[in-house]
């Protein structure tokens, strides 16, 4: 990925970087969220940065703002960052989903509701866990919690009509050295992004340049630090530089519109809205450690949630209130050991304190490791103090908003004015919250805080609640131009090709940060664009077949469990497909004009058959493999594998994608299988690699060595090899339930390494369309795991339990037994010992995947809701549960 930083001394290669697909403004949440999700795409992407990778004064002051509104945090830096990865340098962490009622109109709340419901987000909440270090996306925030976690809930509940348990989930870096430090979104950005991203550093955007009618974005103006204006021509121009930035360069973008673009309704920078936050209440910090645990800190697959209460919709719509929540704020004491701890492995210890406080808090530090390793706590701090800690949504005012000051900064451009409008409803919220957590607390058996005297005395905000870096609303969604600045995509209204990401477009700001929200909505916006990528791919098919041009792709196996969907897929694309079976088509195997059925036996085929079958493909999917059959394994998996691709080289087709499969790795000596690490040996079986029968170990090496035909025939064609996990339909995860009980029990406990079927055909296709628009060196062979290891449930157990409470069908019920015992049953099979992992054990991370640019479409949440809705549909109906998969 190139990467070009404006501030370096040397020669200015600006000047390599004059047009683009997609321009995107900003690289913090929003714009790393979209940089990442269209890399590997043939998009040709640019991403403008006004920072560099380290933090600089001088950028500093572009964040400077005329404040003619209620105080606002003075150090810009606290709350906006021109730097790499953007204002994640700043932020804490802290995510959760806005609730289902944010996104409803109110008719106590003006101005409120989204284009669309909360069910649209969920499968984009689901892809946030990869971008922000979660351990789940969505399905923690309330009483779910307590089965994510494991736990029992709480006898002791807040009265639902008044007040809901929620939970906050704290991001995680994995490469950080402290184990729970937030992800950082320009940390290891450059890597993860493809050769069709170039990220300019030093690149401060000063507007966007219309058309002649202002009614379409051409491209950006920015400026180096030298002061020259440069010019970048675009298709596509996001802005994703923050709450304020946004409305700025909207409003400075007047060349053609005198009051800028897509302010036709004068509504850009209105309804500036953020986070009043503070304190309602304090508790002693002795005699509240029930307290503590029950509103502090949970440990769930190693990563933190918090919890806490917010309002009920029910007493919002009662008493007219906004959305507002409550949780303990803790007041860590000068020599808390976590803290001395956290800077000690961190690298950055104040010495001698640290020393001193880690050496004085031994007891307090083993206290905290029960918490810790056996109760599945956060590590108790030592306070200093405890709170009770309110957050409010706010009204949205037109008259809160940003617009141009008549300052300027270094660049001659106009500072944001910003006027932020607090009101009457906000306190009054927040006040009714701590009254409502006092009394519901003392229900519950726990001590209620003292009120702060504002709360008490029915004032206002004091002075020092200011606002939280959430600044939202300034460029709102709403589905009428005359009522918001973008539409339900973020495309400005009015300005084809101009598109807005973050909290801006949010109509209405919730309860809870926005950070998760965030990325959710730039996926759902990736998405967007690529499916216009995708449509202008359609639009390049239907161009070829009026021009008489080839679109035929080759699909071998296309009556398998993949090649089936597969199959559906490239014809619904428009796609002709040639499709072979090693049997004689019936009527089951037809598919219209598009579809051409070829029966060919991959065991006698000769060259010349190879060349007939692949002539006139642009494109060669080949899912076609033997197992089982020790003499059938080598010749149709690896031979015939060698002669297809040395056919494609002839042919001279443009992608030759192979499904291999996971179990070339065999076991592994570590757990974490990526594409790197030791596969089996190829030409003779070692038993000892493998913990599997004869056959699956043959199946594994014979596979492999598909793989190895592949590289020694490249030279023209671009390759891309899937080893997918253990890929299933609908039926396939239904199936569970007829395992006999021993077998149930024993593999309960098993990773299951599920992939969904649909999303193994969309990576698919999306790489060979990649391949087709040119990505990736010709020659060039691409591995990839293909798995979805991540989902946050991933054993059997978790779906036979979640199935037999929707079913209370036995054949779902399943004791739970250490997993030594199928270590003990594994040694009774083989008779071997060995320090290998099997392959329950191991994990096939698909990082390399995602940061090529493809995310599963569907995912195995998808797949495992629409397992249990066939479920209960066939309890409802008195029957076993049963279905056609093909017609979900």
């Amino acid at each position: 990925m190139p990467v070009i930083d404006l501030g370096a001394a040397g020669e200015d290669a600006s000047s390599a970087i004059t047009a683009c697909d997609v321009c995107v403004v900003g690289t913090g949440p929003a714009g790393a969220t979209l940089a990442r999700e269209l890399s590997g795409t043939a998009l040709r992407v640019v991403v403008l940065e006004s920072g560099g990778i380290e933090r600089d004064p001088d950028v500093d002051q572009l964040n400077d703002v005329e404040n003619v509104g209620r105080a606002r945090a003075v150090d810009q830096w606290s709350v906006r960052n021109r730097i790499l990865g953007g204002s994640s340098h700043t932020w804490g962490g802290r995510c959760a989903p806005f609730d289902a009622i944010d996104f409803s109109y109110r008719s106590w709340v003006p101005a409120s509701g989204w284009p669309f419901s909360l069910d649209e987000l969920v499968p984009y909440l689901e892809r946030t866990t990869s971008h922000l270090g979660l351990a789940v996306g969505n399905g923690f925030q309330d009483d779910r919690f307590w089965d994510l976690a494991g736990r029992r809930p709480p006898t002791a509940t807040p009265d639902p009509s008044k007040l809901l348990s929620f939970f906050w989930q704290f991001s995680r870096d994995p490469a950080e050295s402290y184990p729970f430090e937030y992800t950082r979104f320009g940390r290891g950005l450059l890597e993860r992004l493809g050769d069709h991203v170039t990220v300019v550093l030093h690149a401060t955007v000063t507007g966007v340049d219309p058309v002649e009618s202002g009614r379409a974005a051409r491209g950006v103006r920015f400026t180096g630090p030298d002061g020259r204006t440069r010019s970048l021509a675009a298709e596509t121009v996001v802005l994703a530089a923050g709450g304020i930035e946004n409305a700025r360069l909207l409003l400075a973008s007047d060349t053609v519109t005198p009051d800028g673009l897509g302010n036709d309704h004068d509504l850009v920078g209105r309804y500036l809205m953020d986070h009043p936050r503070g304190t309602v209440g304090t508790f002693p910090v002795r005699g509240t450690g029930d307290l503590q645990k029950r509103l502090g800190r949970y440990n769930v697959h190693g990563h933190f949630f918090r919890a806490g209460f917010r309002l009920s919709p029910e007493v919002q719509q009662a008493e007219g209130l906004l959305n507002c929540s409550a949780w303990l704020g803790e007041q860590w004491a000068t020599d808390d050991p976590w803290a001395a701890m956290r800077r000690v492995l961190g690298g950055r210890p104040r010495m001698p304190d640290d020393v001193v406080a880690l050496t004085k808090n031994v007891g307090f530090l083993a206290r905290g490791a029960r918490d810790y390793f056996i109760e599945r706590n956060g590590v108790p701090r030592k306070l200093a103090g405890l709170e009770l800690v309110g957050m409010v949504e706010q009204r949205p005012d037109p008259a809160s908003r940003v617009t141009l000051s008549d300052r300027r900064d270094r660049f001659g451009q106009r500072l944001p004015r910003i006027d932020w409008r607090i009101h009457d409803d906000e306190p009054h919220t927040m006040r009714r919250m701590a009254v409502l957590v006092a009394d519901q607390l003392a229900r519950m058996g726990f001590p209620a805080p003292d009120l702060a005297d504002w709360v008490a005395n029915g004032e206002n905000f004091p002075s020092s609640f200011v606002d939280v870096a959430h600044p939202t609303g300034t460029t709102r969604m709403s589905t009428d131009p005359t009522q918001g600045v973008v539409d339900a995509d973020g495309q400005v209204h009015g300005v084809a090709g101009l598109y807005v990401a973050g909290t801006s477009v949010f109509p209405t700001v919730g309860h809870c940060n926005p950070t998760q929200m965030i990325v959710a909505m730039a996926i759902r916006l990736a998405d967007h664009l690529k499916a216009h990528a995708a449509a202008d791919t359609a639009a390049v098919l239907r161009a070829r077949k009026r021009e008489g041009q080839p679109t035929t792709v080759l699909l071998t196996g296309a009556t398998g469990r993949i090649g089936r969907v597969v199959l559906a897929d490239l014809l619904e694309r428009g796609y002709h497909v040639r499709a072979t079976t090693s049997r004689t088509p019936g009527d089951s195997h037809t598919g219209g004009a598009e579809l051409e059925w070829r029966t060919f036996d991959l065991l006698r085929a000769t060259a010349d058959d190879y060349d007939g079958l692949i002539d006139g493909c642009v494109a060669v999917l080949h899912l076609a493999a033997a197992i089982g059959n020790a003499e059938r394994m080598p010749r149709v998996n690896a031979e015939a594998t060698r002669h297809l691709a040395e056919a494609a080289e002839r042919a001279g087709v443009d992608a030759f994608c192979y499904t291999s499969s996971v179990s070339v790795y065999g076991s592994g000596r570590g757990r974490v299988m990526s594409e790197d690490a030791p596969v089996l040996t190829v030409d003779h079986d070692v038993p000892s690699e493998y913990w599997a029968l004869p056959y699956v170990r043959t199946y594994g090496r014979t596979k492999l060595a598909g793989e190895l035909a592949i590289r020694t025939a490249a030279k023209r064609v671009r390759y891309v090899i899937f080893r997918p996990t253990v890929v299933v339909d609908i039926d396939d995860i239904l199936r569970i339930r007829d395992w006999n009980p021993i077998k149930r029990v024993l593999t309960a406990h098993r990773h299951a390494h599920h992939v969904f079927v649909r999303d193994v055909s969309d990576a698919l296709i999306w790489s060979m369309e990649g391949a087709l628009a040119g990505r990736g060196e010709p020659g060039s062979v691409a591995v990839y795991n293909l798995s979805e290891d991540e989902y946050p449930e991933p054993t059997h157990a978790d779906f036979l339990r979640r199935a037999f409470k929707a079913s209370g069908d036995p054949r779902f019920r399943v004791a739970r037994i250490p997993g030594v015992a199928d270590w003990a049953h594994d040694f009774l099979r083989f008779r071997r010992l060995t320090l290998r992992n099997p392959l329950w054990r191991m994990r096939f991370p698909n990082d390399a995947l995602r940061a090529a640019g493809y995310a599963p479409r569907h995912g195995l949440a998808s797949a495992y809701e629409i397992a249990l809705g066939k479920i209960a549909q066939a309890d409802s109906a008195g029957s076993g549960a049963s279905g056609d998969p093909s017609q979900e």
